[in-house]
């Protein structure tokens, strides 16, 4: 299938083949038919399974660029993804011509500036639930004539302490407004506050999980050892670009310190900073002026950055959920990708817990004369999930929808695996510099074993 047989301005398509966009990826060839015969939905695919075009082609393709409303508003939970969001869209509506405004609305920004922008009229808006909510109490920002209203990252935006916000601004909206909720992740409470919103709610639902694509490893260290790790871990694999996830800003200000004390390019991003100071290091690390990213939860939702070969998990996330998007800033639309945990004796059982909730393979490793291979000793393993008792195909009943089975419309694809498919990537990365490498990353490796019994892990100390 191609992207003119779903029905898009012969315009559009053409901007999408100057891309080398030729076919659409699963999750948009199941959604663009539903998003353009007008129906709400809810889009729930991998992470760089390509959903920001799933959604916003069809928003693109029936904009009339002749009204003067706002007629489709776009919601993120961090500036970096409304930024990137905005990206896109701009780029496309200028190479189809389509004449489609777009502006960005979001905190940390001047509101003068974002209200002399309201006067040019946009008809697309992307931003904060705050911001926007703010604007519309000064009078500047109306959303009665809106059509679409895109929960980007909904399971994030669907939450308690920004619900508020999300009323105010659905609560402005006219009759005939269309909902669209994205995430790599779906959960009852999201689906239960999105059914709320939109009654008639169809479900696109598409390659879940984590791309099979990806490496997951874990390396067992001490504590006060893991910035030497990670410094030896980087200049060992040399990737092209590596993120770094801490908990903390002070964390990552401090790891950039010391790697950049040994001459390794790096920048970090975090709350803390200032709009210009994320975004410069966004743009160096994009760039390749910074081969690694040292960075807070907030670069875990939705950043598209071409080239990530490599993650790292130096402060490891307590939720099954919160690795799964960690991981998926790797391995983008079929790609390869190698997501390391550095773990304390005590946090290494997490590992257990990310394979069996995860339904993925972690290998136990150790650095090696500047590789990874596997850990030896009588407590290394490899975890692998334990068959689960429900689910399609795994011998047990299935599980009941928590909304019921009548109220449930859904609309699903089988499609062929993303590795075969071509990326999609709209960020434009410097051309790679020559320079000399160490071993390439490891690949994947299988084996028929089946799950080892928990007996603890294997410590490794620094040279």
């Amino acid at each position: 299938m191609s992207f003119d047989s779903l029905g898009l301005p012969p315009a559009l398509v053409q901007a999408l083949q100057t891309r080398k966009l030729d076919t659409p990826l699963p999750v948009q060839e199941a959604a663009l038919p539903v998003l353009m015969a007008g129906k709400s939905a809810m889009l729930v695919s991998r992470t760089g399974s390509g959903k920001t075009l799933a959604y916003l082609l069809p928003i693109l393709a029936g904009i009339n660029a002749e009204s003067m409303h706002v007629q489709a508003v776009v919601l993120a939970p961090t500036h970096e993804l409304a930024m990137q969001i905005h990206r896109v869209a701009t780029d496309l509506s200028r190479d189809a011509g389509l004449g489609v405004r777009v502006q960005s609305l979001i905190g940390g920004a001047a509101v003068s500036r974002q209200i002399e922008g309201l006067k040019k009229k946009p008809h697309l808006v992307i931003g904060s639930a705050g911001r926007m909510t703010h604007l519309m109490e000064l009078g500047k920002l109306k959303l009665k004539e809106t059509l679409w209203l895109v929960l980007d990252e909904a399971d994030r935006l669907l939450i308690e302490e920004g619900l508020e916000h999300i009323r105010k601004i659905t609560g402005q909206l006219g009759p005939e407004t269309r909902f669209v909720f994205v995430s790599a992740t779906e959960g009852p409470a999201t689906t239960r506050i999105a059914r709320g919103l939109a009654p008639n709610l169809d479900f696109v639902r598409t390659q879940d999980g984590i791309s099979p694509a990806i490496r997951h490893c874990y390396l067992v260290c001490e504590e006060r050892d893991k910035t030497d790790w990670l410094r030896k871990v980087l200049r060992g694999l040399s990737p092209e670009r590596a993120l770094v996830f801490v908990h903390r800003g002070a964390s990552a200000e401090r790891m950039s310190e010391r790697l950049e004390h040994h001459q390794l390019a790096v920048a970090d991003l975090h709350g803390a900073h200032d709009k210009f100071e994320r975004q410069a290091a966004l743009d160096d690390f994009r760039k390749g002026k910074a081969q690694t990213l040292i960075a807070s939860d907030i670069a875990a939702r939705g950043l598209d950055i071409f080239g990530v070969e490599l993650v790292v998990n130096v402060d490891v996330p307590s939720q099954s959920r919160d690795y799964l998007h960690r991981a998926g800033r790797t391995g983008r639309a079929g790609a390869e990708g190698l997501v390391l945990s550095l773990m304390t004796e005590a946090e290494s059982r997490l590992a257990k817990r990310y394979a069996q909730d995860l339904d993925i393979a972690l290998e136990q490793v150790q650095l090696v004369r500047g590789a990874l291979v596997p850990a030896t000793g009588d407590s290394a393993q490899t975890l692998r999930p334990a068959p689960r008792p429900f689910g399609p195909g795994r011998g047990g009943k299935k599980r009941p929808d928590p909304a019921g089975p009548e109220t449930r419309k859904e609309s699903a694809a089988t499609t062929p695996p993303t590795s075969a498919r071509q990326p999609q990537s709209h960020d434009k990365a410097a051309p790679p510099v020559a320079r000399k490498r160490g071993p390439a990353l490891p690949g994947a490796k299988s084996g028929k074993a089946g799950q080892k019994v928990w007996s603890g892990p294997k410590r490794n100390k620094p040279a």
